[in-house]
């Protein structure tokens, strides 16, 4: 499994793209990435140091609620990704490599070049030992995924002092952190000091959640004891939302539906999260999103609520399999409209 496609599970303002509103989340999506991608292809390393900085310095969110930094690089990962999509797949990464060498010769201060050059290796680690269970990698492959993971690792140490300004360096050291098989202690520290530094990324709290699921090294007992420490560290300001963005992503990346048969996940809790999350961010994404997770939790009165809400206002990418909205609006007896017919 590549590193860097988790984060699209997941700014450019109208500003700078022309837009006369100010753009949904899906637009963000969509535009945010696309124009990264194409700036990375041309090697324009001016116009992608200007927009990380912008991100990260003010910290901007989409309308849902995430960091537009998140985009940024994720248009990064949609063009490697692209890239190293050939037959001869080490000669890709070789040429990635000395585009990023490139990048990082230009800019070496750049917190940007020195974190993608790490994405990369970690990305070129797991090419090579795919993304099965252990038991399933071919025993020649160990060695090199161990060396491309070293590589990173000692890429971020040695760039830390320019490149941890950026919540994304804690994001991917958490990543090798998990790579390497870090004992819960080390694993911990540098969490700690990344949340310490910056809590309020969520990204952070994504990856910490991939080393705790059991599979890797933890426990569903562990990811609850977790997503409640979330919400006191970050209630001032997000209230009780991280316990439902936490879950969310569990949701994508584990558990699907199954999210409160096969977890620990407390559907009053988090419901109350979503009810925070909607406060802030009444984007459409996360309305239809809200309305899935209250179905899925067999809460009819919040489900028929949130439909009514939604209107006609549906984004299809929330529903997953697509005829589970159907039969959520079945289920909790929510009329449809001519228009929502033709969704």
């Amino acid at each position: 499994m590549r590193f860097l496609r988790v984060v699209l599970a997941l700014v450019l303002g109208a500003c700078l793209l022309g837009r006369p509103h100010a753009a949904t989340e899906m637009e963000d999506r969509a535009s945010i990435p696309g124009e990264v991608k194409r700036a990375f292809l041309l090697e324009n390393f001016s116009q992608l140091e200007e927009w990380s900085r912008l991100y990260r310095t003010t910290k901007s969110r989409t309308a849902s609620g995430l960091w537009k930094l998140t985009l940024f690089y994720g248009g990064i990962a949609q063009a490697t990704y692209e890239a190293t999509q050939t037959p001869d797949r080490e000669a890709a990464y070789q040429q990635l490599e000395a585009k990023l060498r490139k990048w990082a010769d230009a800019y070496p201060n750049s917190p940007t070049a020195h974190i993608i050059r790490s994405d990369v290796l970690l990305d070129h680690a797991w090419d090579i030992r795919g993304g099965g269970y252990a038991s399933t990698v071919p025993s020649e492959a160990w060695a090199p995924f161990r060396q491309y993971v070293a590589m990173a690792r000692e890429n971020l140490e040695a760039h830390k002092a320019v490149a941890a300004i950026d919540p994304r360096w804690y994001e991917t050291m958490l990543t090798v952190a998990r790579a390497e098989s870090w004992d819960s202690a080390r694993f911990d520290k540098l969490l700690n000091e990344a949340l310490d530094r910056e809590p309020l990324f969520y990204q952070t709290y994504f990856i910490a959640l991939e080393y705790l699921l059991p599979k890797w090294h933890g426990s569903l007992g562990k990811i609850e004891a977790f997503a409640r420490a979330a919400v006191n560290r970050t209630s001032k300001q997000e209230g009780r939302s991280m316990y439902a963005r936490i879950y969310w992503y569990a949701s994508q990346t584990q558990f699907q539906n199954d999210l409160f048969t096969d977890s620990l996940a407390v559907w009053p809790r988090m419901r109350s999260g979503f009810d925070d999350v909607i406060a802030r961010y009444p984007d459409a994404w996360n309305l239809n999103n809200f309305a899935k997770f209250a179905c899925l939790a067999k809460d009819k009165d919040k489900t028929r609520e949130l439909l009514k809400r939604i209107g006609t206002d549906v984004v299809p990418q929330a529903w997953d399999p697509p005829s589970l909205r159907e039969q959520c609006m079945n289920w909790a007896g929510q009329e449809r409209t001519a228009l929502n017919d033709t969704q």
